[in-house]
C-alpha cells in the first residue's frame, strides 16, 4: 500500500457522479490519502460511494468556465495538506509503483502538452498534482480567469506565479513519470487523463459495460468519437460496437461512428488491426490497401480488377508494417510512437512516401517548419497524384506565411479529388490570410455545396461576409458557431428569444467569447431598452462593473453567479443579427460605457504630473492563447521608434504577462507600468483619462473605442472581420483611427504611419 499522508485526492465534478466516484476509487487502489474528496453539487439516489470517500457539497458546476473559477478559486478551503491530487472522472491513478517522492518538490505538476513551447508543457490539469502554496497564490486577484483553469495556471499566469510566489512547476522529465494524456506513456507513468486513453487502460470488457452509462454530452463530445476511432484501429471490435452505437445513439448521423461501427460488425469474426482491408487510419474512409497502403496513393477505382503484387523486399514489407503501427499511434494522438516508427520505416526503405509525408505531419504540427516542409515536399514528388499530401503541404505553406504557395497546394488537392470538402475550407482561409476575402467566399461555399453541414466552413465564411459588410447573411452564418466545440454554449436553457422586443420582457444576454466582443456588442442594449424590454447581462468577472454603466443595461451579474430570473435568453453576440443590423445602421451614439469616477479621478491624479505632454496608452499584445495572436500582436521591439518621439509621455496598458517584453526591449523602459493590482475597471479608468490610445486588435481597443476615446488600432495586413476593409475608419467606433499593415508581418510600415501622424497631436 502506498501511503500519501500529505495529498488529499479530490474531484469535482456536478455532471458524471458515478464515473466520478468509479475514478476515485481507481485512485485508491493501492493508495491511501489523507482524504478523498468528491466535491459535488448533490448526489443523485442510487449512486454508491466507495469506502473512505467523503462528499462534499459545493454550488453545482455547469459549465468548463464554472469548473476552471471553483479550481482556481475555491478548491483551497477543502485543501489541509501540501498537496491536492486533483483528477477528473475521465482520469486516474494506473500504477502506484510509479509514484516518486520527489513529486512533491513541485507545486503543480500535470501531463506536458507538445503543443506549446518549451518551458511552458507541464501541463494538464485533467489529473495533477496541485500544493497548497498554489492555491493560496491563485487567490490573487491580478491572476484573470479567461481560459480553462490549466491553461492559466500553467500558460498564462506562469511567469506572474513564479516571479511573484515562487511556485515551482515540475520537470518534463518529471512530467512523463507522473502522467500521459496527448502523447504515448513513457515506461508506466503513475497516471493518465482523457477518455480517448480508456483503450489503454480500461479491459475490453468493463469498456462495453461502461459505453450505456456514458452521458449524451460525453457521447457526442470529441474525445468520445476518438476512444471509438481508436478501438477501430486496433482492432478492439466489441468495444468499438458499444462505443460506437453509444454515440449514435445521440448523434446518429456521426459519419466517423457509422463507419467504425460497420467496420466492426464486418471484421468481428477476424483479427489484425489496421489490415489492408481494414478503413486506412488516416481517415480518408478509403481501406488501407487502397489508400496509404498503396504505392500509387490509393487513386485506382475499386471496381478495377489489379492482379496482386509480387512479394515486397524484406525491407519495404519491414517498411509497410511499421507504417501501419505509426498511422494507428499518430490517429490515437500517440505523437513520440508515431515519429518513431515513421522514423524505422524510413530505415528500413528510405523513399518510403507514406513515412516521409506523415513525419512532415507530425514536424508540422510540432511548428518545426523547417525541418517539415522537405518532407512534405518530397513526398508529394514522389507520389504526385495523392490528394491529401498536397492539402497537407498547403497547411504548412500556410502555417509558415507562404499563402501563395499554399493556395498552389490546395489547387492540386483539388484537381485530384474536387470534392475535398477540407481542402476547399483551406483555400479559402489561405485567400482570408492574403486579404481576399471575395475568393474566400467563393471557396468555402464550395466546401459547403459538398457539406453543407461543416460548421467550420459556415464559420469562416461569417466571418468573410462580415468583413465585406455582407451583414444579412453574415449575421446568420454568424450563429453556426453554437455547432463548433469551442464556442457551444454549455448552460443554455429553454427560454430562447423569438427577436420580438416588447414592454416588460426580461432579457438575459451572456457574454462570449473574449472581452473584447462583450466591450462591442454590449451597445446593442440600448435600441432594446428604449423599446421596453430590461436587459440583464451575464459576463465575465472582469467586466461586470463596467458593462453595468452601458446605456440600456438594468442589471449586470458574473458568469459564476447563479443565473437571475429572466424571460428569455441570448448569447450576446447574435444580437445584432437578431435585430437586423445592417452595415450603415451600426449606432454610433459613442460613448457607451462610463468609467468608474472615483476611479477616474485617482486615474486623472496620477496622470497631472504629466500635464503638458501628450499623454498616450499603448496596448501592443493581446491574448497569448488567441488561434491569431502571432500576426495580430505586435513585437513590443518594432515599436520602439516610437518611444524616441519628444513631448509623449507613454503608459502601458498590458498586464503581467508584457513585463519580460519591456525587460527585452531597452527603449521601452519609458513605459510607465500598470500598478500592482490594477483591474479593469482601473484601465477603464486610466484610458478615459489619457490623450491617446494605441492598441493592437484586442480589447483595449473596444475599451478606448467604447469609452469614446481617441484611438489608434494598429492591424495585420489581414485584419479580423470587425475592422472591416475601410483603409483608416471604423464603423463601429467613430473616435478610432486605422493603421493597417500594407502586407504580412509589416509592423515597420505601421509604425512609420503612426510616427508620422503623433506630431500633429503635439
Amino acid at each position: 500500500m502506498l501511503d500519501l499522508p500529505a495529498v488529499t485526492l479530490v474531484c469535482v465534478d456536478c455532471l458524471n457522479h458515478a464515473l466520478a466516484l468509479r475514478a476515485l476509487a481507481r485512485s485508491m487502489e493501492g493508495v491511501r490519502y489523507a482524504r478523498a474528496l468528491l466535491l459535488t453539487d448533490a448526489l443523485p439516489a442510487g449512486i454508491a460511494v466507495p469506502p473512505g470517500v467523503e462528499v462534499v457539497a459545493i454550488p453545482p458546476i455547469r459549465s468548463r468556465e464554472d469548473y476552471s473559477r471553483f479550481v482556481i478559486r475555491s478548491l483551497l478551503p477543502h485543501v489541509a495538506t501540501s498537496h491536492a491530487l486533483v483528477i477528473q472522472w475521465d482520469g486516474y491513478v494506473v500504477n502506484p509503483e510509479a509514484w516518486d517522492p520527489g513529486f512533491l518538490d513541485c507545486d503543480y505538476l500535470g501531463a506536458k502538452w507538445y503543443q506549446e513551447p518549451e518551458n511552458q508543457r507541464v501541463g494538464n490539469g485533467g489529473f495533477s498534482l496541485r500544493s497548497r502554496r498554489l492555491l493560496e497564490a491563485l487567490q490573487d486577484p491580478r491572476i484573470e480567469i479567461d481560459a480553462n483553469e490549466d491553461v492559466v495556471i500553467c500558460r498564462i499566469s506562469r511567469p506572474f506565479l513564479e516571479r511573484e510566489y515562487g511556485i515551482r512547476f515540475g520537470s518534463e522529465a518529471l512530467a512523463d513519470r507522473f502522467s500521459f494524456e496527448v502523447a504515448y506513456p513513457i515506461g508506466k507513468p503513475f497516471g493518465f487523463h482523457a477518455v480517448y486513453n480508456f483503450w489503454r487502460t480500461v479491459p475490453a470488457a468493463e469498456l462495453i459495460e461502461l459505453a450505456p452509462t456514458l452521458s449524451d454530452a460525453i457521447a457526442r463530445s470529441p474525445q468520445m468519437l476518438q476512444l471509438v476511432e481508436n478501438c477501430n484501429a486496433l482492432g478492439m471490435w466489441p468495444a468499438t460496437l458499444a462505443l460506437a452505437r453509444r454515440v449514435l445513439a445521440v448523434a446518429p448521423n456521426a459519419a466517423k461512428a457509422i463507419a467504425a461501427l460497420a467496420n466492426a460488425e464486418r471484421n468481428l469474426p477476424r483479427q489484425p488491426a489496421v489490415g489492408r482491408n481494414d478503413p486506412c487510419p488516416c481517415g480518408s474512409g478509403r481501406r488501407y490497401k487502397q489508400c496509404h497502403g498503396a504505392l500509387d496513393g490509393g487513386r485506382r477505382p475499386e471496381s478495377t480488377a489489379v492482379p496482386p503484387p509480387p512479394a515486397p523486399p524484406a525491407a519495404a514489407a519491414d517498411a509497410e508494417a511499421l507504417v501501419r503501427t505509426a498511422l494507428a499511434a499518430h490517429q490515437q494522438g500517440n505523437l513520440l510512437a508515431a515519429e518513431q516508427h515513421y522514423r524505422d520505416a524510413l530505415a528500413a526503405e528510405p523513399a518510403n512516401p507514406t513515412a516521409t509525408h506523415y513525419l512532415g505531419v507530425i514536424l508540422y504540427q510540432r511548428q518545426r517548419l523547417d525541418e517539415a516542409l522537405p518532407l512534405l515536399e518530397q513526398s508529394c514528388e514522389a507520389v504526385p497524384q495523392e490528394p491529401e499530401f498536397h492539402n497537407n503541404l498547403g497547411l504548412a505553406l500556410a502555417a509558415a506565411d507562404r499563402d501563395d504557395e499554399a493556395v498552389a497546394a490546395y489547387r492540386r488537392a483539388l484537381e485530384l479529388k474536387p470534392d475535398h470538402v477540407a481542402a476547399w475550407n483551406n483555400l479559402g482561409l489561405a485567400f482570408a490570410a492574403m486579404n481576399r476575402p471575395e475568393e474566400a467566399i467563393a471557396a468555402y461555399r464550395s466546401a459547403l455545396e459538398i457539406d453543407s453541414g461543416f460548421g467550420q466552413a459556415h464559420w469562416n465564411l461569417a466571418l468573410s461576409l462580415l468583413l465585406t459588410g455582407k451583414f444579412v447573411e453574415g449575421w446568420r452564418e454568424y450563429e453556426w458557431r453554437h455547432q463548433i466545440e469551442e464556442f457551444r454554449q454549455k448552460d443554455r436553457d429553454d427560454t430562447p428569444w423569438d427577436g420580438k422586443p416588447r414592454l416588460g420582457l426580461t432579457l438575459l444576454l451572456d457574454a462570449e467569447q473574449g472581452l473584447g466582443d462583450a466591450l462591442q456588442f454590449i451597445r446593442f442594449a440600448e435600441p432594446l431598452a428604449q423599446r421596453g424590454v430590461r436587459v440583464i447581462v451575464r459576463t465575465q468577472r472582469a467586466l461586470v462593473q463596467l458593462l453595468a454603466s452601458a446605456r440600456g443595461v438594468a442589471a449586470s451579474v458574473q458568469i459564476d453567479d447563479p443565473i437571475p430570473e429572466h424571460d428569455a435568453r441570448l448569447p450576446l453576440l447574435s444580437l445584432a443579427g437578431v435585430l437586423g443590423v445592417a452595415a450603415d445602421e451600426i449606432s454610433s451614439a459613442v460613448p457607451y460605457l462610463t468609467a468608474d469616477p472615483a476611479r477616474r479621478a485617482m486615474a486623472a491624479a496620477a496622470l497631472a504630473p504629466h500635464a503638458g505632454r501628450l499623454r498616450v496608452g499603448l496596448a501592443w499584445a493581446g491574448n497569448r492563447a488567441h488561434t491569431n495572436d502571432g500576426r495580430r500582436s505586435a513585437p513590443l521591439a518594432a515599436l520602439a521608434p516610437l518611444f524616441a518621439l519628444p513631448g509623449i509621455v507613454w503608459f502601458s496598458l498590458q498586464k503581467d504577462a508584457a513585463e519580460r517584453d519591456v525587460a527585452n526591449v531597452p527603449a521601452a523602459g519609458v513605459l510607465i507600468p500598470l500598478p500592482p493590482g490594477n483591474t479593469y475597471d482601473d484601465t477603464a479608468a486610466l484610458v478615459a483619462e489619457l490623450d491617446l490610445v494605441i492598441s493592437v486588435d484586442t480589447s483595449i481597443a473596444h475599451l478606448a473605442g467604447a469609452l469614446g476615446k481617441p484611438t489608434w488600432v494598429l492591424l495585420a495586413h489581414a485584419a479580423d472581420w470587425r475592422w472591416h476593409l475601410d483603409p483608416t475608419r471604423s464603423v463601429w467606433y467613430p473616435s478610432a483611427r486605422l493603421f493597417r499593415q500594407p502586407r504580412i508581418g509589416a509592423w515597420d510600415a505601421v509604425v512609420n504611419d503612426v510616427a508620422e501622424a503623433l506630431p500633429s497631436l503635439r
